[in-house]
C-alpha cells in the first residue's frame, strides 16, 4: 500500500519535473528530445495517477513506464557522459567547465531516470511474484 502511493506520488512529481525541464527550460527545441519528452510525460503521469488511483491497470502502466524510462535514462547518461568526456579530451582546459556541467547534469539525471525505474521493476517483479504465489479466492492449492 505505501509502496502504491510512494511510487504513485514519484510518478506523478517526476512527470511534472519532465514537462518543466523539457518544455520550459531547455532553450532550443528538437524532435527527439521533445518526443522523449512527452512520451515520459504521458507514461510517468498515467501511472502516477493509475497508481495512486489504485487501479488495476497501474501494474502494466508502471512496468511501461518504468522500461521505457530506464532506456531513455541510460541513453540520456551514456550521452551526457560521453559527451563530457569528449568536451575534455578535445579542448582539453577550455573544455573543462563544459565537461565539469554536463557531469553534473547526468548525475542529476541519474537518479530519477535511472535508479528510480530500477527500483519500480524490481518492486513490479516482487508484487507480481507475490500475486502469483498467493492463492485466490476459493482456489485450492495442491
Amino acid at each position: 500500500m505505501r509502496g502504491r502511493i510512494g511510487f504513485g506520488v514519484a510518478n506523478v512529481v517526476l512527470a511534472i519535473a519532465v514537462a518543466v525541464g523539457v518544455f520550459r527550460l531547455l532553450p532550443a527545441r528538437w524532435w527527439l528530445v521533445d518526443g522523449g519528452g512527452a512520451l515520459l510525460v504521458a507514461l510517468y503521469g498515467a501511472s502516477g495517477l493509475a497508481l495512486l488511483a489504485n487501479r488495476t491497470v497501474a501494474r502494466r502502466l508502471t512496468q511501461i513506464a518504468a522500461g521505457v524510462g530506464l532506456a531513455l535514462g541510460l541513453a540520456l547518461f551514456a550521452a551526457l557522459v560521453i559527451t563530457a568526456f569528449w568536451l575534455k579530451g578535445v579542448y582539453a582546459q577550455t573544455g573543462a567547465t563544459g565537461a565539469i556541467v554536463f557531469g553534473l547534469v547526468a548525475l542529476l539525471v541519474l537518479p530519477y531516470l535511472v535508479v528510480l525505474p530500477a527500483i519500480e521493476l524490481v518492486w513490479i517483479g516482487k508484487r507480481s511474484r507475490e500475486s502469483r504465489d498467493t492463492p485466490s479466492r476459493g482456489s485450492v492449492r495442491p
